[in-house]
């Protein structure tokens, strides 16, 4: 009996062996049969001419791209679209800005910098970029993929933790052979990954601090209050399992001055090194007699949708209105504030004065330097150095740039009684936010 009981034990263990072996094996070749028959798909649709990357970026947890391709007539174009497929059951389109030069088509997807290919949203697998390319003396669309002629290398990018879980997304550039042809393509590789250390998802600035107090009354200072703020939100977003970097805390607010925020112990420099996605720096403004409320500061050319959520959110938490103040106001509580040309002008003046060439500043330009400084190519980010009394912000041209809201929490004049007593509900509206979006 006991024999026999052996030998079916023994006869279960093989089949379920046979059965994990199968299973494995399957489970092996089933990506390697897929990849193949996604590439198969791809290889037989875009052209062995390329379209050409002359500007590509992540802002935030969105990825734009510029370029070209030469040789289209204007008078025989009809459309023009961005499209990232696997080659099997994934496929989406998105809209292009364009324009002809003589019979080059220049193209860009970042009508919103904070819109485009979201990578977050992706599964763990390679996904193709290309051009879907429309002709009125072409009954199919045309399909292009990209060789990378811009300024920029590879971008290696880390997904927002989500259940303590990451993922990495090597954006390259690559050269195939198939068929005996050369082709050019633009891959997205996703796949699980432990977040390095100097990696974080979201970077809180206390604006001012050391030698820089910001506003005061009497004994009260901006640097204190923010630095509160920052700590907290902090809190409340560790408990939710972000990944959180301070700009400045207890160790080193001693040492940030008016200037240095460009050095390698700057503001700027350890925001832009973490590769974080989410920035959140907080102000007050200045005590003017007629002005209260709270101003969430945007980027331009962004889409507002999260300033909005989280200025609604104040407003709903909180007993601060939305601010009174109409320059720059775009929505209830939500501004954007770019460089004006008296602006411009006077920049220009400081730079002839002191002897170097004027930046590259535009209407477009954000002012706000957080702001700016951190979104790099995404928002024209420009102190390279130049202007000997900043030093140079070393992630100017950086295409990873973390999209950056500057909250200014209210008049110190007239809302501190509400700044310094509603802390916890100004933090419950963000985290909300911020979880609702990121």
């Amino acid at each position: 009996m006991v024999k026999k009981f052996l030998k079916l034990v023994v006869l279960i263990l093989m089949i379920i062996g046979i059965y994990l072996g199968i299973s494995i094996t399957l489970k092996r070749k089933i990506p390697e049969i897929n990849s193949k028959e996604a590439e198969e798909k791809i290889f037989s649709m875009i052209q062995t001419r390329s379209a050409y990357a002359t500007k590509f970026y992540t802002y935030g947890k969105a990825l734009n791209i510029e370029g070209t391709i030469s040789n289209i007539s204007e008078d025989n174009f009809e459309s023009i679209k961005l499209v990232i497929t696997d080659g099997i059951d994934y496929e989406k389109e998105y809209d292009l800005n364009y324009n002809f030069e003589e019979n080059n088509l220049i193209f860009s997807s970042d009508k919103e910098i904070n819109s485009g290919i979201i990578i977050d949203n992706l599964e763990e697998k390679n996904y193709y970029i290309l051009i879907r390319l429309k002709l009125n003396n072409s009954v199919e669309p045309k399909f292009y993929s990209f060789s990378n002629k811009s300024e920029f290398e590879d971008i290696t990018y880390y997904t927002v933790t989500k259940e303590n879980t990451n993922r990495k997304a090597n954006l390259s550039f690559t050269t195939q052979k198939y068929n005996g042809k050369e082709y050019n393509l633009l891959i997205i590789n996703l796949e699980k990954a432990e977040l390095p250390e100097e990696i974080y998802d979201i970077v809180i600035d206390a604006g001012h601090g050391g030698k820089d107090d910001g506003e005061n009354a009497g004994p009260v200072t901006e640097a204190d209050i923010t630095l509160e703020y920052a700590k907290l939100l902090k809190d409340e977003l560790d408990k939710n399992g972000y990944k959180v970097k301070l700009t400045r805390d207890d160790s080193n607010s001693s040492t940030f001055t008016t200037t240095n925020m460009y050095d390698e112990d700057g503001r700027i420099s350890i925001a832009c090194k973490t590769k974080a996605k989410l920035m959140i720096s907080f102000h007050i403004n200045q005590g003017v007699k007629n002005l209260q409320g709270f101003e969430i500061y945007s980027p331009c050319k962004s889409n507002l949708n999260f300033a909005s959520q989280m200025a609604n959110k104040i407003k709903e938490y909180s007993s601060i209105n939305y601010s009174n103040n109409n320059s720059f106001k775009m929505a209830d509580g939500v501004y954007v504030r770019n460089f004006t040309q008296s602006v411009i002008k006077d920049f220009t003046n400081t730079a002839n004065k002191k002897g170097y060439e004027p930046y590259p500043i535009t209407k477009d330009t954000p002012f706000l330097y957080t702001i700016r400084e951190v979104g790099g190519i995404a928002t024209g980010a420009y102190v390279d150095g130049r202007n000997k009394d900043y030093s140079k912000n070393e992630y100017y041209n950086s295409n990873q740039g973390i999209e950056c809201y500057q909250i200014e929490l209210g008049y110190i004049k007239n809302d501190l009684d509400i700044i310094r007593n509603e802390k916890e509900n100004y933090i419950k509206a963000i985290e909300e936010t911020i979880l609702n979006n990121y």
